[in-house]
């Protein structure tokens, strides 16, 4: 698809909400209902990634060299980054810091070997809890499965049979959730607990591409989703019951992706048009990964025992170092897609034609 800026924005929100999650200075502030909840943020990106890789594969799926162009250009957009962080984490880190080499391979966050095939979220214990970036790995594993099942699945079913896949899995997935956190499974970054998100945004790829679609119709039941599950699952949460939590959130996320393209509330999309908001959205990938880095150098430094002073030191260098990246890695490695492009595919939907369908 083509760049949409307001699911970039989406974005923002999103990582900001996961990075107000993983840092502990947020108390001082009285922000610890969004930072105690900012998790949810994951989700709203499983739900974006869910609708974006449907709606590419859907866009290419009569096209030469669909599944080679397609998981080449999910290398050069995941690999770069992801594998240079592992290098700077089981290579960078125990040379420059060898006292500290044994948190790296210790039992939390072994085996070490498991980040290199995406495989972390099944075989470390407690992977949010791993040292350093690595607890935030989990989660590009679980996409990184999604990504390797459901280029065939979309290949190979029509869009009715998908849309009822979807729609299943959706059903299914608090009952398996439920049973699976009855019988001590880690719900939480197990890839078979957090489908319902990626397919809640496919379905939404699906429906969009409908002929009889149809946007301001679902407008007023986006926003009473919006309004009910999100609150809802703020509540429930405190229950402990992810097992409904997580499906709520992820109700409420496809609510808010949906409003975001199709609403016209002029407050809503001056939010989503902020220009800042924008470009976290567009290097959040950074931000998401290496985020660890300066909260861990921070610490190491004793800054945290200095809340007020630590906030805008470790945000700054958190967004210094996503630019870098984007800037020097991830944006030379997104040119090769030029070498991975469909030739005989449906042209991607833009804004103007995703808004028409008012």
């Amino acid at each position: 698809m083509k760049k949409i800026p307001q699911l970039d924005a989406v974005r923002g929100l999103a990582v900001l909400l996961v990075l107000m999650h993983n840092t502990d200075v947020y108390p001082a502030l009285h922000l610890s209902l969004i930072a105690n909840n900012g998790w949810m943020g994951v989700d709203l990106f499983f739900v974006l990634s869910g609708f974006l890789i449907t709606g590419i594969l859907l866009d290419a799926k009569t096209s030469e060299g669909y599944f080679k162009n397609f998981y080449a250009r999910r290398c050069l957009r995941i690999w770069p980054l992801y594998y240079s962080a592992l290098i700077f984490m089981f290579v960078l880190v125990p040379l420059l810091r060898p006292s500290e080499a044994h948190t790296i391979f210790e039992a939390r966050s072994a085996p070490w070997w498991s980040y290199l095939l995406f495989i972390q979220n099944f075989l470390v214990p407690i992977p949010s809890s791993a040292t350093g970036l690595l607890g935030v790995t989990w989660s590009l594993a679980v996409e990184e499965q999604f990504y390797l099942v459901w280029p065939l699945v979309v290949r190979f079913f029509s869009a009715r049979q998908l849309r009822n896949i979807a729609i299943t899995v959706i059903c299914f997935s608090p009952v398996l959730r439920f049973y699976a956190s009855v019988h001590g499974v880690n719900i939480y970054s197990n890839t078979l607990c957090r489908l319902d998100g990626l397919m809640f945004g496919a379905l939404l790829a699906l429906m969009i591409r409908s002929s009889s679609f149809v946007s301001s119709k679902l407008l007023t039941p986006a926003w009473l989703c919006l309004v009910i599950a999100g609150p809802l699952a703020l509540l429930t949460d405190r229950f402990n019951a992810r097992w409904i939590v997580f499906s709520l959130v992820a109700l409420a996320s496809v609510s808010f992706v949906y409003l975001a393209l199709f609403s016209k509330q002029q407050w809503l999309q001056r939010i989503l048009a902020n220009r800042f908001l924008i470009y976290t959205g567009t290097i959040s990938y950074g931000i998401y990964l290496l985020q660890k880095i300066p909260l861990d150098a921070a610490k190491s430094l004793h800054l945290d025992q200095h809340q007020f002073l630590a906030l805008p030191i470790t945000a700054a260098a958190t967004y210094a170092l996503a630019a870098l990246s984007w800037n020097f890695l991830e944006k030379p490695a997104l040119k090769l897609k030029r070498f991975f492009e469909a030739e005989n595919d449906n042209p991607p939907l833009t804004t103007a034609e995703l808004v028409s369908a008012a």
